[in-house]
């Protein structure tokens, strides 16, 4: 009985301590602190999916690769039908010998075929029924074997610059779903109300020119409403290394938007400003080494670019723009 005693203090004991701890983990949150945190992860995905659009309009992805489905040229179709056709053949004329060889057992069984065939016609709607099914389903297959899957390189210099508007238009229309609660988080911080206000107006002036398709007023717009997002980080982060890195990201953005016009004094002023921000970063002796050799490898990539500038050369800066973004996602 004293056994089961102690058993009992110790449980007891155990549940005690356990509800203690919860009580003062959940006493020792801020509120505040979790929705700075929330607003923060909002905002994250917000500048990620502007970036990816940005990126749709010269077709630039992350990926190196494309899967494409080719269908296989006639002539080959044609020599793989007739080769089958020539089987088909092939074994009708055997089946022709055995016939023939079997014709005199056939006369003297004549009575049992007779018998035999008024049972077959009755089941002959039958088999024309499945003979069409299968034919629907042999060509289905004939199909199928007549694509073949190829990767494709999918880079600035081999890849295709047509914009997928349909797509653009539901990624869009995806992101729009949650503004509402982005903007009441923004309020929740603080940000400044005019700056939420006129990015939200912004927003609905690229969904209007979605539907125009017009590349360049959707990478004006897209400028624009970027211009925005180094604002809202800075209520959002004590990282100043994070929020540098943003606002070096907002002035090669617009430097991007500004290719298909060939503003290339324009151009290079923003790379320029990209650089002077970005410098800020490559002179702190306090970060770790992984993000301190992305600073300084986008360091030399922002200069390379400015080289871009220098010569003219549209394909050149989208490739060290690429290779950028990279590098960014690390600091």
């Amino acid at each position: 009985m004293k056994k089961y005693k102690i058993l009992a203090y110790i449980v007891l004991i155990t549940i005690i301590i356990i509800m203690g701890c919860v009580i003062y983990v959940n006493a020792s949150k801020d509120p505040k602190q979790d929705q700075k945190e929330k607003t923060f992860s909002e905002m994250e995905y917000l500048e990620s999916e502007l970036t990816e659009l940005f990126n749709t309009m010269n077709g630039i992805s992350n990926n190196n690769y494309n899967v494409s489905v080719k269908e296989i040229s006639k002539d080959a179709g044609e020599n793989a039908q007739s080769q089958q056709t020539e089987s088909n053949k092939s074994g009708e004329s055997q089946n022709n010998e055995n016939g023939n060889s079997q014709s005199s057992n056939g006369s003297e069984n004549s009575e049992g075929s007779e018998n035999s065939n008024s049972e077959g016609s009755s089941g002959q709607s039958g088999d024309s029924s499945n003979s069409q099914s299968g034919q629907g389903e042999s060509t289905k297959s004939q199909n199928e074997a007549n694509q073949k899957y190829e990767l494709e390189l999918s880079g600035i210099l081999t890849g295709q610059e047509q914009i997928d508007w349909q797509n653009i238009k539901g990624q869009i229309e995806i992101v729009y779903s949650s503004i509402p609660n982005i903007t009441l988080d923004l309020y929740e911080m603080n940000v400044n109300k005019d700056d939420i206000l006129n990015f939200n107006k912004q927003y609905d002036n690229l969904i209007k020119s979605s539907q125009n398709e017009n590349k360049q007023e959707f990478l004006d717009i897209l400028n624009s409403l970027y211009g925005y997002i180094p604002g809202f980080f800075s209520n959002l982060t004590d990282d100043e290394d994070y929020k540098t890195a943003i606002e070096a990201k907002r002035y090669v953005l617009s430097a991007y938007s500004k290719l298909d016009q060939e503003k290339w004094e324009d151009i290079n002023n923003d790379i320029s400003k990209a650089i002077e921000v970005f410098s800020k970063l490559v002179t702190n002796t306090n970060m770790d080494t992984g993000k301190q050799l992305a600073v300084n490898k986008g360091y030399i990539i922002l200069n390379e670019m400015q080289n871009a500038v220098n010569i003219n050369d549209r394909s050149v800066f989208l490739i060290k723009y690429k290779n950028l973004l990279e590098e960014l996602k690390n600091i």
